[in-house]
């Protein structure tokens, strides 16, 4: 299962679009997985980036708040659009229950929930805007695992995406960078009480700086640095998206536990990424 809705969209798509047998039979015996993914999978989808994958074993559930920002996207993989909004619990859980009752279970869960807004300073912020960002970056995930983690079978997968805005304050970010903070606690609390318990895999992901709806608006508003940088300077949605790829496969079971970083140049390397100049 993929969960989104933030962020980036871009690799939302790229993701939903690589499903594989090789993800499949062996280590899920034959569990589908479940996709959800948001309103920037629309615009992202559109642009039409390339993907190394084609769905041949994992059928996909997506969600978003409106169910015509997947409709496209499901046409094409084969997967299930679901409105769902991911803020909302009884949704969530209608929508898990929709996809395991459909597919017949779920192997692999995304969290990429997210949102923004709002961008403005501390001081400038309303309360009920902050709200909402918390509701979908943190409640959301926490609500899909909630009611989908109990589905998951032995070799099952979850990932959580979250961001270096949750090690590093930004201008204007604060809801962003509490919320995606939370997210990455929350990952290593599941590691510890679920892990083990259940025989999943945990992943906390950090993508780095990526071409999408999101940097677009950084540009538009420049509220901090991460606003100046060019989009010639930002990585391929298709990066990513092949690197939660591979963290789904058994190959990656050695980094059960572990916040992975995108930049990463071994992870890179196993993944099939080209590894970059400064990577770490």
């Amino acid at each position: 299962m993929l969960q989104v809705s933030r962020v980036l969209g871009s690799y939302n798509a790229e993701l939903a679009r690589s499903g594989n047998s090789q993800l499949g039979g062996r280590e899920f015996n034959g569990r589908p997985s479940l996709t959800a993914i948001d309103h920037w999978c629309k615009s992202r989808h559109r642009r039409g980036d390339g993907t190394p994958f084609r769905p041949k074993g994992h059928r996909v559930a997506l969600l978003a708040r409106s169910v015509a920002a997947i409709e496209k996207l499901a046409d094409e993989i084969g997967g299930l659009a679901i409105p769902c909004n991911v803020a909302d619990e009884p949704a969530v859980r209608q929508a898990v229950h929709k996809s395991a009752t459909e597919f017949g279970g779920i192997g692999i869960i995304i969290n990429n929930a997210g949102l923004l807004d709002p961008a403005t300073r501390i001081l400038d912020t309303e309360p009920g805007d902050w709200t909402r960002n918390i509701e979908v970056n943190l409640f959301g995930p926490l609500y899909v695992l909630r009611h989908a983690v109990p589905f998951l079978p032995k070799g099952g997968v979850v990932i959580n995406v979250s961001s270096g805005a949750a090690a590093n304050p930004l201008v204007g970010w604060s809801a962003y960078c509490a919320s995606k903070a939370g997210l990455s606690i929350l990952t290593r609390v599941l590691v510890i009480e679920e892990s083990d318990a259940r025989g999943i895999r945990v992943y906390g992901f950090l993508p780095g700086l990526v071409d999408s709806d999101m940097q677009a608006f950084n540009r538009a508003n420049r509220i901090n640095e991460v606003g100046n940088l060019k989009r010639d300077a930002l990585r391929p949605a298709a990066e990513p998206a092949q690197i939660m790829y591979f963290l789904c496969s058994p190959e990656a079971a050695d980094l059960n536990g572990q916040i992975v970083n995108a930049r990463d140049g071994v992870v890179r390397a196993r993944a099939g990424v080209p590894v970059l100049g400064d990577a770490v």
